[in-house]
């Protein structure tokens, strides 16, 4: 048995489960299913990198209320909170991405993650080079975070690296080095690893599941 270090990329988890089984699991326990996926390793830490959605006050609000829930029952779980940058673009009739020549023309806001990717590389190679830990998860398909995957890998050869691939998601179609291990997370796993419906926090406060989440 090993001592698991476990790396979540939030947004990339939440629109797997979201694109292959609608709102059924966001009410996620990360610990619980750390432990599905690495029976029988202990879970050290679970770090959570994730975002507040922009622009929209209940979505967020929701969001709160899960981490809220999440950390209140499962201290083991870090969350790394990252941010949105607001991007203002302009319509797309032209076919142009950036500018267009309609008249009149149009703008809109969209918004981008920012510095998620670059925290939760920076905290895999870290604990990688200070053997915290006995082996890596890391949930996500982002290719982005695959330099820091594979310099992990090289810092740390006899380490093992387990990429779970969130619902319905691609292992990278690239080659992977020799201690890393791509599988793809069942709905069984998740299944089994929700959150009570109601947790009460240490404050005595109630967090109850959205039933927009249902």
């Amino acid at each position: 048995m090993g001592k698991a270090v476990v790396y979540v990329d939030g947004m990339n988890l939440y629109h797997g489960i979201k694109a292959k089984h609608g709102r059924k699991y966001l009410w996620l326990d990360l610990y619980a299913l750390a432990s599905q996926l690495r029976q029988p390793d202990e879970i050290v830490k679970v770090r959570y990198f994730t975002t507040i959605v922009a622009g929209e006050p209940d979505a967020a609000r929701r969001q709160e209320n899960y981490l809220a829930a999440l950390t209140s029952l499962r201290p083991q779980v870090e969350v790394v909170r990252a941010k949105f940058k607001v991007k203002t673009f302009r319509c797309f009739n032209c076919n142009s991405r950036y500018t267009c020549g309609c008249e009149p023309s149009r703008e809109y806001r969209t918004y981008e993650e920012k510095l998620t990717d670059v925290a939760l590389g920076v905290s895999l190679v870290k604990d990688a080079a200070q053997s915290y830990g006995d082996l890596s998860v890391l949930i996500t398909t982002d290719t982005d975070l695959m330099p820091a995957l594979a310099a992990a890998a090289e810092l740390a050869p006899e380490r093992p690296i387990y990429v779970a691939c969130p619902p319905g998601r691609q292992p990278p179609r690239m080659r992977l080095p020799a201690n890393v291990t791509a599988f793809l997370i069942s709905r069984d796993q998740l299944e089994c690893s929700l959150l009570p419906g109601a947790v009460v926090g240490r404050n005595g406060r109630r967090y109850e599941r959205p039933g927009k989440w249902s």
